[in-house]
């Protein structure tokens, strides 16, 4: 919860965070039959979610060194979020990330 305690906000949000609405995940992901580790979920509000991180395609500059004018005429393509994909771990995401030097 963000916000210093006892404002407005915080009590608003309070019952939504509290232990009975969050429990149930916390729960479910240390029982042994959760098929999951080290991925991350958020819980509260009556919801339960998966948070990922995710990496777009990007641009690859392969003239020389890339200066901040290379970056600004690619930004485009480095936020094109509609070929995105989501590592399974640091390694993966290295080696999908190095891939064109192979």
């Amino acid at each position: 919860m963000a916000g210093p305690a006892g404002d407005a906000a915080s009590s608003a949000v309070a019952p939504h965070m509290a232990p009975e609405q969050v429990a149930p995940m916390v729960a479910y992901l240390a029982h042994e039959d959760c098929p999951v580790s080290s991925e991350i979920y958020v819980a509260g509000f009556g919801r339960f979610a998966r948070l990922f991180l995710a990496s777009t395609e990007g641009h690859v500059h392969r003239d020389g060194t890339p200066t901040i004018e290379d970056v600004a005429a690619h930004w485009a393509e480095i936020n094109d979020e509609r070929r995105y994909y989501v590592p399974a771990d640091l390694n993966a995401w290295s080696a999908a990330f190095t891939a064109h030097l192979h």
